[in-house]
């Protein structure tokens, strides 16, 4: 009977003991777990955006941000009931280290993702310029960005690469610019081919005609003027724009009888003899 009273008294001091460590360590856990659910959505929402169609990096990003605040909130709630932790730590520190070190490139690929996602260099169907070549955006995923040729062709660039090099987004704003080059030979009326150009460009309906177009002359060559203009044209529909634009202009200047000027090359006579 004695050695019953003993052992009671024994658990009844310990239960008073770690009684309170272990309430306040269920109340951390309580409230840690749901403050961990409200973290995870507040994430997910920073990447759920309107051109972005990613539900598989959303779901791995969310577990990943989850599982590391859990394991975070065990360790905090072990070392309040007053388990060593130090071990757990170092095990934990361990591991990311190797894998850090096996996965370094990807790593970098990952961190550039996120990047990618959290600032919007670009969405999906943005047409781009990277690393010297014209792209349109395809699928945005968390190692790489799938890009889609103008030949219908794909290309596959790892995120590193383009958060590493400039990007020029050329659908960032609702309208473009339409430029074309001539060279006009110098016996023309260089006024008279501003007028013809201004005019049928203006005339083409999807050009804005609200922004003034833009002469400008490029340089005077040997033999003649090199010139431009710009038309200002919504993003929606730009390249067929593009193509009726030019159309129009070279157009013009043949009703105009406005010459351009180009290498005629070489005229050969009989037997090879120039002429």
């Amino acid at each position: 009977m004695k050695e019953f009273d003993v052992y009671f008294g024994q658990l009844v001091q310990m239960t008073l003991n770690y009684a309170p460590k272990l309430i306040l360590a269920l109340v951390v856990l309580s409230i840690g777990w749901w403050v961990i659910g409200k973290i995870t959505v507040i994430v997910l929402k920073a990447f759920d955006k309107p051109g972005v169609d990613t539900p598989e990096m959303k779901s791995f990003l969310g577990s990943i941000v989850g599982i590391g605040l859990k394991v975070l909130l065990l360790i905090s709630v072990a070392g309040i009931i007053g388990i060593e932790t130090t071990s757990f730590v170092g095990v934990i520190a361990a591991m990311g280290f190797a894998v850090g070190l096996a996965l370094q490139g990807n790593l970098s690929n990952f961190a550039a993702g996120v990047l990618i996602l959290l600032m919007r260099p670009f969405k999906i169907g943005d047409e781009v310029k990277l690393l010297g070549n014209w792209f349109f955006v395809k699928e945005i995923q968390i190692f790489h960005t799938i890009f889609r040729n103008f030949d219908n062709t794909e290309t596959i660039i790892p995120n590193s690469q383009i958060t590493s090099n400039p990007i020029q987004n050329l659908s960032a704003n609702s309208t473009r610019s339409i430029s074309v080059g001539f060279n006009i030979p110098y016996s023309e009326n260089l006024k008279d081919v501003k007028d013809t150009l201004i005019k049928a460009g203006l005339n083409v309906p999807e050009v804005d005609s609200s922004v003034p177009p833009f002469f400008w002359v490029k340089a005077f060559e040997d033999h003649y003027i090199n010139i431009s203009i710009a038309f200002r044209a919504p993003l929606k529909g730009y390249w067929d724009t593009d193509v009726k634009v030019k159309e129009a202009l070279v157009e013009s200047l043949k009703e105009a009888n406005i010459d351009i000027a180009y290498p005629i090359g070489i005229t050969f006579g009989k037997h090879g003899e120039k002429v």
